[in-house]
């Protein structure tokens, strides 16, 4: 054993430096502290860290001694040293970036050592940590079992650890160390890539539909406005003709009283009193429709707008009103569902500068996401229970009490969700709905338009059995 403090070895001295297979009783005195962390006057997140795990204190000074000096890649050791298993499996939790562990078997037990292996590969699930397994009692853990049955990475006996074959076997795992470490920062970078590609991808999508969408849009509501525009131009001189006719009829009727009976009959077959009633009630009517189709032509040219490079003025509930028009086939009763109450509680709230296209998309993925959870509600509910509980989505917008913000609370009254599928709601790709249905990047797109785009907030509220609610915050002002 090296006793002597002051011993020193030099470049080319190769003597066995551990060779004594005997336990020696440790006192507290010599016994070194658990977290003992021992560098060569170097920052330590500059410094490989080197884990000693022996019970024989010489075994950590002269293992020290030898690799004082070392360095690899211009970075010195930092030692870190355990006494026995237990600390050694409580010091590598600590210091999870060790690069490798010169570690002994018989400690406080014969498998200890291996004990320490299987608890770093299977409970930390640390696959890059060096094991460099060195023992003085091979009887105990025989080279091929050990090598076969455990995840080590190189196996010495004492015996034959010289100092030239410790730093050869530190180069050795410290080159595997680093080539590993640098392999999974390139995965971790090539997966960070392929889901930054995957997810520009799919926005890309959805953009590019909703654009579609949006054309289509425009493209009908044009096409709707001409002929309504000229038939809704058309009904005020309708209107005013057909007044003049009438006054000229009741003139006839007053200056010939006696028509005549082919004109009596005539008017006895047209009912002229009911005429001249329903007529212009009739007029009225096709007046109040065409303004209504043009209502909906001025709603779905709102819903599509499309966006310039900078934000603009807009009026967030013509947002949503222009989505309900859009959604309103799936609000309606149907086979599948009694009609979906839409509750909405508008607050006096300003123009937000925006980006209308992009929240009118948000707005979409939310109120048709309510409809979805509404009708998978449904299947689990009797006819009386939708009946004593009726479908409703609530929509409120108000501004924040520091006027800053507007907030848009999108509810539902369905049967909400558990807190494990809320943890993974906004994750990329992710659905409950079932194959075809859903695509899993709805409210991955909304999360992104609202707090990417528009520097706000998007979250979730919601329990089982009792519906769910979508918040958005976003900044009155850019």
């Amino acid at each position: 054993m090296l006793n002597d403090p002051h011993i020193s070895l030099s470049p080319i001295d190769d003597e066995v430096f551990v060779f004594e297979d005997e336990q020696e009783q440790i006192s507290d005195k010599t016994h070194l502290t658990l977290l003992e962390v021992e560098s060569q006057g170097q920052d330590t997140s500059e410094a490989w860290k080197m884990m000693i795990v022996d019970d024989d204190v010489e075994v950590h000074q002269a293992t020290k001694l030898a690799l004082r000096s070392f360095t690899f890649e211009g970075k010195p050791l930092t030692f870190l040293s355990a006494f026995s298993g237990t600390e050694a499996k409580k010091l590598i939790a600590v210091h999870p970036d060790t690069a490798f562990i010169l570690l002994d078997v018989v400690m406080e037990t014969n498998d200890a050592g291996l004990r320490v292996v299987k608890y770093i590969r299977e409970e930390l699930k640390n696959q890059i940590v060096r094991v460099i397994l060195r023992t003085g009692q091979p009887g105990d853990a025989p080279e091929e079992s050990v090598i076969l049955n455990y995840d080590i990475n190189d196996y010495k006996l004492k015996v034959e650890l010289t100092r030239q074959k410790l730093i050869t076997s530190a180069i050795a795992a410290l080159r595997s160390y680093r080539d590993l470490i640098t392999i999974e920062q390139q995965t971790a970078q090539l997966t960070q890539a392929l889901h930054d590609l995957q997810q520009t991808q799919y926005s890309l999508m959805q953009n590019e539909k909703m654009s579609a969408l949006g054309n289509l849009v425009t493209a009908i509501a044009h096409e709707i406005n001409n002929p309504i525009n000229f038939i809704a131009g058309n009904l005020k001189p309708a209107q005013d003709y057909i007044h003049d006719l009438f006054a000229l009829i009741n003139l006839y009727r007053q200056t010939f009283p006696d028509p005549g009976a082919a004109i009596e009959e005539a008017i006895a077959t047209i009912d002229l009193e009911y005429l001249q009633q329903d007529l212009p009630k009739l007029i009225s009517s096709l007046k109040e429709g065409s303004d209504r189709i043009r209502g909906i032509s001025a709603s779905l040219r709102t819903f599509s707008r499309g966006d310039s490079d900078r934000k603009v003025p807009f009026n967030i509930h013509d947002g949503i009103e222009s989505t309900l028009l859009i959604l309103k086939h799936r609000l309606k009763a149907h086979e599948h569902h009694p009609a979906i109450e839409v509750v909405k509680d508008y607050g006096e709230i300003p123009q937000l500068e925006c980006f209308p296209g992009q929240l009118n998309q948000v707005f979409m993925n939310l109120i048709a996401n309510a409809i979805d959870a509404l009708e998978e509600s449904n299947k689990e509910r009797s006819l009386q229970q939708i009946t004593d509980n009726p479908n409703r989505i609530t929509i409120v917008t108000r501004l924040s009490e520091d006027r800053h913000h507007v907030l848009i609370r999108i509810q539902d009254n369905g049967m909400g969700m558990s807190e494990n599928v809320k943890q993974k709601l906004f994750g990329y790709l992710f659905t409950t709905k079932g194959v075809g249905k859903g695509t899993g990047l709805g409210l991955t797109i909304s999360r992104q338009i609202v707090e990417e785009k528009h520097g706000g907030q998007l979250t979730v509220t919601s329990e089982l059995g009792k519906g769910t609610e979508l918040a958005i915050a976003i900044p009155v002002a850019s």
